[in-house]
């Protein structure tokens, strides 16, 4: 069974909104498969609303394959999303708990003399937003200072993914390799501040 039939079959589903890398559980439910235009419209889940400021992609399983959604338009009842496509970055399947940098907090990357600011960050890895990812290839290892809490630290991370977010950005997912316990536990101290930051706002919206 493909993953049309099945949305058509199961009527209500579980998907997945990130905001600032912190996921929101929802289910939504089935209206109208429109073949010719490649749209879905469902009904739209008011815990939706607040993410999808900030987002426009839908996340779901099935068949252990982790499918993404773009969210075309939508208002305070019902939604129209994209066909679902397979996930370039399955995001439900991270080892790692993920957070979006702050501008109060930001995270640097220091390689050569440039200094990227992070988008996100886990124990695992980091990504980055360019405009041109010229400067990475995948699979290749690269040494680089990472600046958290405006201290340094030696990295050394490998490029897993590169992303192409829109015509001018690229997102670029770097997997670190054997950091230092100094290091992951600065990590982790940073992403238990981020998201109580993150729930705080969302329990706002509730």
């Amino acid at each position: 069974m493909n993953v049309i039939d099945w949305i058509q079959e199961k009527k209500v589903i579980d998907v997945y909104a990130f905001y600032e890398e912190v996921p929101i559980k929802v289910k939504i439910e089935l209206h109208e498969i429109d073949f010719d235009k490649e749209q879905i419209i469902w009904s739209l889940n008011e815990k939706l609303l607040f993410a999808l400021s900030k987002t426009k992609e839908l996340y779901f399983e099935y068949n252990e394959t982790i499918y993404v959604m773009g969210v075309i338009i939508y208002n305070k009842e019902e939604m129209v999303t994209t066909f679902p496509t397979v996930a370039a970055e399955p995001k439900l399947k991270r080892n790692h708990i993920r957070v979006q940098t702050s501008e109060e907090d930001p995270i640097y990357i220091k390689f050569d003399d440039y200094k990227i600011k992070a988008w996100d960050i886990s124990e695992g890895g980091v990504g980055i937003l360019l405009q041109k990812p010229d400067l990475f290839e995948i699979g290749k290892e690269y040494k680089f200072i990472l600046e958290i809490f405006n201290k340094d630290f030696k990295v050394k991370g490998e490029v897993v993914y590169i992303k192409e977010i829109d015509k001018s950005n690229y997102k670029i997912g770097i997997k670190f390799i054997n950091i230092s316990p100094t290091l992951e536990d600065t990590i982790f101290k940073y992403i238990l501040k981020r998201q109580k930051e993150i729930l705080k706002k969302l329990s706002y919206f509730k």
